[in-house]
């Protein structure tokens, strides 16, 4: 290489003896230069040293799996109410008098709540109570006319035995001419007329126990009426039904009410429940604890602390969304005091625990199904069957179950870009075993 060099040299340098008188060669000569010291400066540039590739590590987190059983839990949306929520209705036409209770307020059972008008119902009641004392008095009229019959009955019978010999001896003389004709057709007339009345006596004395019946009747619905008279004027008075609160008033004082116009509403205070739709999947497992007794609860999230609830029943029929039931939750009288009716709560229910099972974090779930072991630094992809959720402190963990997962094992909570079974890992964090978490998760209650 130096010796072309040279003698490309050589020839630029007889060129230029030969061209020295010419002065437009000059700026060729520098170029032809500069390209040359350049060329020669790529060449003899020594090649870089080639640095061996290292494999990239990831940094991750792990948790250390630990068996045991877990109580999966189900997140629901519960809704306050009573199914001891009454209307209150006016039962009679009446102007209200005084409204002695508000929206809110509590009341106990037997509380006056209303005060209505009774003048009309005092009327009415008097009118019923009159009817009743007619009545009363007809049948013992119809009593005395009885008796008094039955002794006339005797008389009518000793009248007709009597005109019946008066008649034969007025047939007998008038035989032998010793009597008139007349006479003998008046005698006659007498006895069917005396006959006639014993007839009439003997109607009225079997007719007796029909009127004295038709009477007693009269006087049995008479009585029911005044009775009814009676409970409108008590209802003048509206008392509250049982403990509980005032939800609406519907009237003020000086209002005209009619029979079946609502007055309030209120609820009882001892049976207040939360309706929350239960997925159709859990369905059979809830139906298999109630029938075992075993208590399932929840905890229910209210504004100023969380309150314990137990399931009671389930519906017996798909809810109106078709995609489950009701569930129903008794709530404990001391804290009905948490909870307003119609507000809708957070809920956590605890199901029936479920043995061999791991609780991760949902950070660990890859795609549907898969977890990473860390084995010898190296990622092993396991797939796992998710058999439900826990809740704790706001964060979702997954219960999970393989045949190829292991009490100790560690598997990563970290979500990386790119995993895949093999691909190398640094654990940068103390292990925590899935078992360390607060009585919630485990199903158990304060």
């Amino acid at each position: 290489m130096f010796e072309q060099l040279s003698q490309l040299s050589n020839r630029l340098r007889s060129y230029g003896q030969q061209s020295r008188s010419t002065a437009k060669v000059l700026p060729l000569v520098v170029v032809l230069v500069t390209f040359l010291l350049v060329v020669t400066f790529k060449l003899v540039q020594p090649e870089p040293p080639v640095k061996a590739q290292v494999e990239k590590t990831w940094t991750v987190q792990t948790q250390q799996l630990v068996a045991g059983a877990k109580s999966p839990q189900l997140e629901l949306y519960g809704q306050v109410e009573s199914p001891y929520t009454a209307s209150i209705t006016a039962i009679i036409n009446a102007d209200v008098m005084s409204l002695d209770v508000k929206e809110g307020q509590p009341v106990t059972k037997g509380q006056l709540l209303i005060t209505l008008d009774d003048t009309d119902a005092q009327i009415n009641l008097e009118d019923k109570k009159s009817s009743v004392a007619e009545l009363e008095a007809l049948i013992n009229s119809e009593n005395n006319r009885y008796k008094n019959d039955l002794a006339a009955l005797k008389l009518e019978k000793s009248l007709v035995a009597l005109a019946e010999k008066k008649l034969a001896r007025e047939e007998k003389t008038s035989k032998t001419n010793l009597t008139s004709q007349s006479s003998f057709d008046t005698q006659k007339q007498a006895l069917e007329n005396q006959k006639l009345a014993l007839n009439a006596r003997q109607l009225s004395v079997t007719d007796h126990p029909a009127r004295l019946a038709q009477l007693q009747a009269r006087l049995s619905r008479s009585r029911a009426l005044a009775q009814q008279a009676q409970n409108d004027l008590q209802r003048a008075t509206v008392l509250a039904p049982f403990d509980g609160i005032i939800l609406k008033t519907m009237v003020s004082p000086g209002e005209r009410v009619r029979p079946g116009e609502v007055l309030l509403e209120l609820y009882a205070t001892d049976q207040v429940e939360l309706r929350a739709q239960l997925p159709q999947k859990f369905i059979t497992i809830v139906k298999q604890s109630l029938a075992l007794g075993m208590p399932l609860l929840a905890t229910v999230k209210t504004n100023s602390s969380e309150t314990v609830v137990s399931l009671a029943r389930i519906s017996g029929a798909i809810a109106d969304s078709g995609n489950g039931v009701d569930a129903l939750f008794a709530v404990d009288s001391d804290s009905v005091d948490a909870l307003t009716i119609g507000e809708t709560l957070e809920m956590t229910l605890a199901l029936p625990e479920i043995n061999n099972v791991f609780s991760v974090p949902v950070s660990s779930i890859y795609g549907t199904n898969r977890i990473y072991r860390v084995e010898d630094e190296r990622l092993v992809a396991v797939n796992v069957e998710k058999l439900g959720s826990q809740y704790r402190d706001d964060k979702q963990f997954v219960l999970v179950r393989s045949e190829k997962l292991h009490a100790g094992d560690e598997i990563i909570t970290t979500q990386l870009p790119h995993a895949v079974s093999g691909l190398k890992v640094e654990v940068r964090n103390a292990s925590t075993p899935d078992n360390a978490m607060s009585h919630k998760i485990s199903g158990e209650f304060p």
